[in-house]
């Protein structure tokens, strides 16, 4: 049997399309666990805040520390290369916002919780120009609630974060999980 030029270019625009949509499945599944992670964490984190304000530093400092060791352990079903890209991600981002916040000095700790989110928002968006539209829902619903805390909510805007925030959180990793 032989195939027409049309027949075998449209067998490579199948296979092409199949190529994309597993690249797509497979970068759902490994941020998956990640965004579960932080999602917790950020149930916990915010909700510490909330309660002991004047250890947020410190409570901060815990959570990421953990968030870290975890997401780079969760990194490892990526391999090896995946977890140096789960490195310099994280210190990419440490790294932003010390710069961030060195040059725009927040006023307060409530600007800081939530400057931090919408960065992660954009790179949500951002990454999802590229690996699949759940990145970008994802990122567009986690600045919408941010937003929406920040200036709605403003006695209460930790707790915000730390139920709606992180439910958000949760809730999109088991979305990327179910492909």
């Amino acid at each position: 049997m032989e195939l027409s030029p049309q027949e075998a270019a449209s067998a490579l625009r199948d296979i092409e399309t199949a190529q994309q949509r597993s690249a797509t499945l497979r970068s759902y599944t490994l941020s998956s666990p990640h965004l579960v992670l932080w999602g917790l964490l950020w149930v916990v984190g915010y909700g510490l805040t909330d309660l002991f304000p004047q250890h947020g530093r410190a409570i901060w400092a815990a959570i990421i520390a953990i968030g870290l060791v975890a997401g780079f352990a969760a990194t490892r079903q990526g391999g090896r290369r995946a977890g140096w890209r789960y490195g310099a991600v994280a210190l990419t981002m440490i790294g932003f916002f010390f710069a961030i916040f060195a040059v725009m000095s927040p006023v307060n700790g409530r600007q800081i919780a939530a400057v931090i989110p919408l960065a992660l928002a954009a790179a949500y968006i951002l990454l999802g120009i590229s690996r699949g539209p759940r990145f970008i829902v994802t990122g567009v619903v986690i600045a919408a609630l941010t937003l929406a805390g920040f200036f709605l909510l403003e006695q209460h805007f930790f707790l915000w974060m730390a139920g709606v925030g992180g439910a958000a959180l949760i809730l999109a990793g088991l979305w990327l999980r179910r492909v």
